[in-house]
């Protein structure tokens, strides 16, 4: 909300009334920090954390208004590099505190406001929502954000008017429990009920039921604190239809999906319940400020160096914090649980081959566990579910059988146990027959599905999903949160659900149907990547085709820049995107060549071709949207069967194509890099891939086409099919191209069956969608529209 710049005076942070465009989140230094990263060796300080030494902006430290030292790499092993810029005192003199009392004292008037401000909205919500919402609470986590919200929440509101829920993962940093202690005393003291949710299984279970959390696959969030949260809740108000209001610490800056939140939300953070983000527009440092000026409780995690206060062991902490919390957690004898229980367990459940010491510690390094999309990666993983269709037999064969498959059955129509064991089923009004074979150790279900319209497509998905519960549920509780109703209960690994039951279908409404399926699930067949040599290490540059743009093929055999490597690199690329076809220029290649090479719809038409070639096919498929990866977390994704050398070719590739064409890395947001240039070469900090924001939607009608084509002339499906991606298909979907939502979807097919019904007819009614292109058309056709 407010900038800020540095105050030499006090040591401090001076906020200024301008409003900040961009907060590079500036958080308090102690000296347990400077002492695990080292600097006792540079400067001289005491041992003493009454109060900051100084400031950090993610790796560069500032004493009273300089920048005196600056940070470099870091991972669970290696301690970052010190780079002293310049001595904070003269002559090794001792380190000053940042004044603190002083500096609070020069923000007292903007601070004042800003929270005036913020407890009017409080206030104001609650007035707005009062009748709406059974119960308001403060989401409490320990960190700095929460224990902000809480205080101007207690400010704005009669205390009995809000409960404070600490949701305990069981995961969470030895000193966040101290703070969740000192904070229970404090709502005692005020008349606050505090409230305690926990998952009904240790996290020791879960992480080697599921394997350990991923990036792509953070299942713990729901297990762990969404789940038992909600359920909590309707226990305590003895009302499984509550609607609920969290005040949460929720802000803006701390990532790119946080930012799109507003003021008030349902179902944002949690399903049917509403969050309020009072914070969302604060920076931390007006958060610090408040803090200091309020004399709030500090979690000594922030004090060890580490930015934010979540579990101990997290697969979207950064390599420097997970040195930091090696540092400071991983032994103990306060009875916590310690990074080195989840970090065995990482090592007991992978089934990367580790033979000796350095190999462990190259995985744990690069944290190479993070990157795990599905079972594979697991010592343990196991199909137990098998589908087929053929010749319009739909059969499921479970090899074990872990819940009542007659519970969760009643989840999909009206059913009828029949005498035999056979079951039928009312779906949608057509009546299937299911044939029930149990065995000792799991069952075969045949239907004769008969036709294949969209109503038995629905059908059979909804049947899968019922099944693979029944074969993999431990019972974590997960769909009886979703369900709505209330209607479903889970406990001791039993599964009970009333026959009120709606048929709305929330429990499904998980990730593959149930979450520890989904962690478990062994892809079909992977695409491998091809040849190294193909790209090389150097990728392609924007410049490179540019030049090769000026003279077509005559470029091949006149004199130009490039070296050999380079001209290898760049004919391969330009025959994936099919700007030339066997190295002559193509019919696609004048159509980008009117379009220009420079333009973004170019970029995103060449990117529907490249889709198809092995190594943009692995880049879409494997790096997700708005997830950042480092060159660690990208290397450790590829097959380890390759080569180490072949690996850091493949990297190295794709930071020089994905930096050097603007278009294609960040304007459509194949990857948005963080990168500095030295001595000439580029540093690759991270990437991260986002959703193109403007598509053109000729560019996703071509892409429809390809993707129609690529199916075998696959000219009619669902919406709902080309949002799944975890069909397995030749066939690469534009939502999965360019992460584009439903609603963007629907809106872009609309215009185009409109604007271009030669081409293609959608319609959307209630809950059927379907989407024809014309079969008489081809993606070549579709270029003439540009």
């Amino acid at each position: 909300m407010y900038s800020y710049s540095w105050d030499i005076e006090t040591g401090g942070l001076l906020l200024n009334s301008s409003p900040l465009s961009f907060s590079k989140e500036p958080r308090p230094v102690y000296y347990k920090e400077l002492d695990i990263l080292g600097f006792d060796q540079y400067w001289n300080y005491a041992k003493n954390d009454a109060y900051p030494y100084m400031w950090a902006e993610a790796n560069n430290y500032f004493y009273r208004g300089r920048l005196v030292a600056k940070t470099k790499g870091g991972s669970m092993c290696t301690a970052p590099e010190i780079v002293i810029v310049e001595e904070p005192e003269p002559n090794g003199m001792p380190l000053r505190f940042v004044d603190i009392p002083a500096m609070v004292e020069k923000n007292s008037d903007l601070l004042e406001k800003l929270a005036a401000e913020t407890i009017k909205k409080i206030y104001n919500t609650y007035v707005e929502y009062m009748d709406k919402v059974d119960v308001f609470y403060v989401a409490f986590s320990g960190g700095k954000d929460s224990i902000v919200a809480l205080d101007l929440v207690q400010r704005a509101l009669p205390h009995n008017k809000f409960k404070v829920l600490f949701g305990d993962t069981g995961m969470e940093f030895p000193d966040t429990y101290k703070i969740a202690e000192k904070i229970r005393e404090f709502c005692e003291d005020s008349e606050i009920e505090f409230l305690r949710s926990e998952c009904d299984f240790d996290p020791e279970y879960t992480w080697r039921q599921f394997g350990p959390p991923a990036q792509t696959m953070r299942w713990c969030c729901s297990v762990h604190k969404t789940a038992p949260q909600i359920i909590l809740l309707r226990e305590y108000m003895e009302n499984p239809h509550f609607r609920g209001m969290a005040f949460t610490g929720v802000r803006g800056d701390e990532s790119a999906s946080r930012s799109e939140y507003d003021d008030v939300s349902l179902g944002e953070k949690v399903r049917g319940q509403y969050s309020c983000h009072p914070i969302l527009e604060w920076n931390s440092a007006e958060l610090f400020a408040y803090i200091y000026d309020r004399d709030l409780l500090i979690n000594d995690a922030y004090k060890k160096g580490n930015s934010r206060a979540g579990c101990l062991v997290c697969p979207l902490a950064a390599s420097k914090n997970m040195y930091f919390k090696e540092q400071s957690y991983s032994s103990g004898d306060d009875g916590h649980r310690t990074t080195t229980t989840f970090n065995d367990i990482i090592l007991e459940t992978t089934s990367k081959e580790l033979s000796n010491k350095s190999a462990v510690k190259e995985f744990m390094d690069i944290g190479g566990w993070k990157a795990r999309r599905s079972g594979k990666e697991l010592s343990f993983a196991k199909n137990y579910m098998i589908d087929s269709f053929e010749k319009g037999i739909f059969t499921l064969q479970l090899l074990r059988i872990k819940t009542d498959w007659k519970q969760w059955i009643k989840t999909v129509g009206d059913i009828t146990f029949l005498e035999h064991g056979d079951v039928e089923i009312l779906y949608s009004q057509k009546l299937y027959h299911l044939e029930i074979t149990e065995n000792e150790d799991g069952m075969t279900v045949t239907v004769n599905i008969g036709s294949n319209t969209q109503k038995d497509i629905y059908f059979m998905s909804a049947l899968k999903t019922v099944f693979r519960k029944s074969a993999y549920c431990i019972g974590c509780r997960v769909c009886e949160a979703n369900c709505p109703n209330g209607y479903i209960t889970m406990k001791d690994g039993n599964v009970y659900i009333d026959d009120k039951c709606v048929k709305c279908k929330k429990c499904h409404d998980v990730f593959y149907g149930c979450l520890l399926a989904n962690s478990m699930r062994l892809p079909k067949g992977e695409k491998k990547m091809g040849s190294i040599d193909r790209y090389g290490n150097m990728g392609v540059e924007l410049d490179w085709v540019r030049e090769y743009f000026k003279s077509k093929d005559e470029f091949w055999t006149s004199a130009h820049s490039l070296g050999t490597n380079k001209v290898k690199n760049l004919k391969s690329f330009l025959n994936d995107s099919e700007v030339t076809t066997k190295g002559s220029f193509s019919g696609f290649g004048s159509v980008i060549d009117n379009i220009g090479i420079d333009s973004v719809d170019a970029w995103a038409l060449m990117l529907c071709n490249l889709t198809y070639s092995s190594e943009f096919n692995w880049w879409i498929k494997n790096i997700d949207f708005n997830v950042t990866h480092t060159p660690d977390s990208i290397y450790a994704l590829l097959d380890d069967t390759m080569s180490k050398n072949s690996r850091s070719h493949i990297v190295s590739a794709y930071k020089n194509i994905l930096i050097s064409t603007p278009q294609l890395g960040v304007e459509i947001g194949l990857g948005s890099c963080d990168y500095e240039l030295k001595k000439g070469k580029r540093i690759w900090n991270s990437v991260v891939r986002l959703p193109w924001k403007a598509p053109n939607p000729l560019v996703i009608l071509y892409s429809l086409f390809k993707f129609a084509e690529a199916c075998g002339d696959y000219y009619q499906f669902t919406l709902s099919r080309l949002l799944n991606h975890d069909i397995d298909s030749d066939g690469v979907s534009p939502t999965e191209i360019f992460g584009l939502e439903r609603d963007q979807m629907e809106k872009i097919l609309n215009g185009l069956s409109i604007n271009y019904p030669d081409f293609i007819n959608a319609s959307f009614t209630l809950d059927l969608d379907n989407i024809t292109l014309n079969s008489e058309k081809t993606s070549a056709d579709v270029l003439s529209l540009f």
